[in-house]
């Protein structure tokens, strides 16, 4: 019997190679967003200026900013494709016109954002850097005030301005109120200093070492609490994703009027934010560093679209 012939005629090669239909093809990753642009120190000024503008009318950004940036993307590309048609839009005559200059400002707006976060999240880090070194020495500090209060307390036993001046002590709490009753408990053990010494369970090491302790603490608090500088990149980061929201909408009030009911108004949804999710804006924050074309956000973004969320700045989310 003849062997059969394992060689592929050319035919059947040929069809091998076909390209699948259009349909069953990946979406190109570049399709999905626009290609990431570097601002000129001139132009981030400008928009910086824009953003502040804005004043105290923020929305407050709600974290996920890899995807927030690939929707934000999708919405301009698809603004530059429909530009034609969007800069015709009819608004009323108290609304500038739509140009094309500020449909491709929305990618500049976007790049302002990624900046500003990545500010943002480096001031935060520094501050919780500090708030970690900051335990230990305040736990410690603690521990020598109920020594302390525990000397004091029978001490004052018949004496009720001394037992005012321990609930003085006693009634606040935090970081800073710890600070202030180290502060407060020293200038008693200098008061009380030839008793301190002849007492017996370690309270003139405790005073020593709140001594120490005291200028450190306040340093640390000071390095821990959101400096001037971090509260302003937090505003501005607020600032220039409330930029990228009030673009989005006057694309989407464009798009509507052309394409209301069509197919092509899925480009313009708005982010989906789930209710309660955007209270600060710094929940979801980690994800900053990770790419913003990542194909699972991208899959995770085209779930959420289907579930009609709020749109941002909207009752789902806070405003400041």
């Amino acid at each position: 019997m003849a062997k059969a012939s394992t060689t592929t005629s050319p035919r059947n090669n040929k069809a091998s190679k076909k390209p699948a239909p259009r349909e069953t093809q990946p979406v190109p990753r570049s399709s999905t967003r626009a290609a990431a642009t570097t601002l000129s120190a001139a132009r981030e000024a400008e928009l910086l200026r824009e953003a502040e503008s804005v004043g105290d009318n923020t929305v407050v950004f709600p974290g996920k900013l890899a995807r927030r940036v690939v929707w934000a993307s999708r919405i301009q590309l698809a603004a530059e494709r429909d530009a034609a048609d969007l800069v015709r839009t009819p608004f009323p005559e108290d609304e500038p016109p739509l140009t094309r200059e500020e449909i491709r400002a929305l990618r500049d707006k976007i790049e302002l954002l990624r900046a500003m976060q990545s500010r943002w999240q480096a001031a935060q880090q520094r501050q919780q850097q500090a708030a970690a070194t900051f335990a230990k020495p305040a736990a410690e500090a603690a521990l020598h005030r109920q020594t302390l209060l525990r000397f004091f307390d029978l001490r004052f036993k018949k004496s009720p301005e001394g037992q005012k001046r321990l609930m003085a002590i006693r009634a606040g709490s935090g970081d800073a109120d710890l600070i202030q009753d180290v502060s407060d408990l020293l200038l008693l053990c200098s008061e009380h200093a030839e008793a301190l010494h002849k007492a017996p369970r370690g309270e003139a090491d405790a005073a020593a070492r709140l001594r120490e302790l005291s200028p450190l603490l306040a340093r640390m608090l000071a390095d821990k609490t959101l400096s001037p500088e971090a509260q302003r990149s937090r505003k501005l980061r607020d600032a220039a994703y409330t930029l990228v929201v009030h673009a989005e909408r006057k694309l989407r009030a464009a798009a509507e009027y052309w394409y209301a009911g069509t197919d092509k108004m899925k480009d313009y949804a708005p982010f989906p934010v789930s209710r309660g999710a955007a209270s600060t804006g710094d929940e979801e924050e980690g994800e900053a560093s990770a790419e913003a074309g990542d194909a699972s956000e991208d899959a995770a973004d085209d779930d959420a679209s289907e579930e009609g969320g709020p749109e941002d700045g909207e009752p789902g989310e806070d405003e400041r």
